[in-house]
């Protein structure tokens, strides 16, 4: 473990407090607040989310669909139906002087008698400065390292944007990372593990090998880029093809082996260069593809419909599509599903209007890798011409409008 001193930008642990596609339930968590807190409220943020659905299944709260797709997703082994404590949980709110604090839970299952307090600051991330709030903060939990429960515990920064509220935008970041070095063809690389900078790390979905290809010191770790490889996915590095075959639970180690199926160098989709072209089948049977959509600006939406951040996302990428749609605009979603069951219900009843082009999970994923999607939502915008000109936080829900009126307004 090392200290993240500008090796990579923050890493996101969990947004707290929400952004589930199920009704969460927590068990075990404090239930009164510090009486030293004024206009206080509670947050819980899910650690591992895989083991939190295993357990809340069987705890009775989770229902099956939720939980069939976590298991499609995740090994096993490294599951158990005993109750580990994957929340974090925090409250947050002012002192009598109206300075912003927040009391963290102890392992006792308590929240302290002294709180810590915010203190205003900037993340710099994608080229942008942002103002924020931010109090480093101990962050205990459990996990299951596939034989018993280990309690972890990290220093990390509780983080929310100046101009927002807690509510809003209240995050938490580890400090440590987790880097190594890896040699090939003699040549030796730093290298870095990401799984939300914690333990468990597992061969899943969101876990990342970072590989600093340029030796510049530090990562590039946004998912189309250079340096970003997910570990569920065979890579190319020097002219060959490899795959990660096993991972430490605790992230000690990764063991990287070459890879029966060859697979091409990566290309960095950033501004500038040609969109990936692709045709597909939409829900409603017709035939779409990029090349067609050259004209009109052309917006790129992998999601899915058990993606919290992309539902809350919806009511944004509907009021895009009624103000720019039509000659100059169009929104593709790519949604990336266990099965095809009820998805076109779904489309119905929230109102989404945009062409739909429907992936199944291992079975046809070929947008997604076209585009190296990892992560969701994953946005990209085209330009009439077929290159790519945003991608990414630009056109996040907070930013999306503003982005889309520099181009079409």
């Amino acid at each position: 473990m090392k200290e993240n001193s500008g090796q990579v930008p923050p890493l996101l642990a969990v947004s707290m407090g929400g952004g589930f596609i199920f009704d969460p339930e927590y068990p075990g968590e404090p239930k009164v607040m510090p009486e030293e807190l004024r206009n206080g409220e509670v947050f819980h943020g899910i650690i591992d989310m895989y083991q939190y659905v295993s357990q809340g299944h069987a705890a009775g709260f989770i229902k099956e669909s939720i939980f069939q797709r976590n298991s499609a997703l995740i090994d096993s082994v490294a599951i158990t139906d005993e109750w580990v404590d994957v929340i974090f949980t925090v409250a947050v709110g002012e002192d009598e002087q109206g300075k912003d604090i927040v009391f963290v839970e102890g392992k006792d299952g308590n929240f302290p008698d002294e709180p810590i307090y915010f203190d205003s600051t900037t993340v710099e991330f994608q080229d942008q400065v942002f103002n924020v709030m931010e109090a480093v903060v101990p962050a205990p939990f459990e996990y299951y390292n596939g034989e018993e429960i280990v309690w972890h515990e990290g220093q990390a920064s509780l983080m929310y944007l100046s101009d927002s509220t807690p509510s809003e935008s209240l995050q938490l970041f580890y400090h440590k990372i987790r880097m190594g070095t890896w040699t090939v063809n003699d040549q030796t690389f730093d290298v870095l593990l990401s799984k939300e900078s914690a333990p468990p790390y597992r061969k899943e979905l969101y876990t990342y090998l970072y590989i600093d290809l340029d030796e510049d010191g530090t990562f590039d770790v946004m998912p189309d880029g250079m340096e970003a490889y997910p570990v569920t996915e065979p890579f190319n590095i020097a002219g060959e093809s490899w795959k990660v075959t096993d991972i430490a639970i605790d992230g000690s180690s990764v063991t990287i082996d070459v890879s029966e199926e060859k697979v091409d160098p990566k290309v960095a989709l950033r501004p500038g260069t040609e969109a990936p072209s692709f045709t597909a089948t939409t829900v409603e049977g017709n035939q779409i593809s990029l090349e067609e959509l050259q004209g009109k600006y052309v917006m790129l939406d992998f999601w899915g419909t058990w993606c919290g951040p992309c539902i809350d996302a919806l009511p944004v990428l509907k009021q895009a599509y009624e103000e720019y749609g039509g000659a100059d605009f169009e929104i593709v979603g790519i949604a990336n599903e266990v099965s095809a069951d009820g998805f076109e219900n779904f489309l119905k009843n929230e109102g989404i209007s945009w062409p739909q082009v429907l992936e199944i999970y291992e079975e046809n994923n070929t947008i997604q890798e076209l585009y190296s999607v990892n992560s969701y939502p994953s946005y990209y915008l085209i330009n009439p011409e077929g290159e790519i000109v945003e991608y990414g936080m630009a056109l996040s829900e907070e930013y999306l409008l503003a982005t889309l009126g520099k181009y079409l307004d």
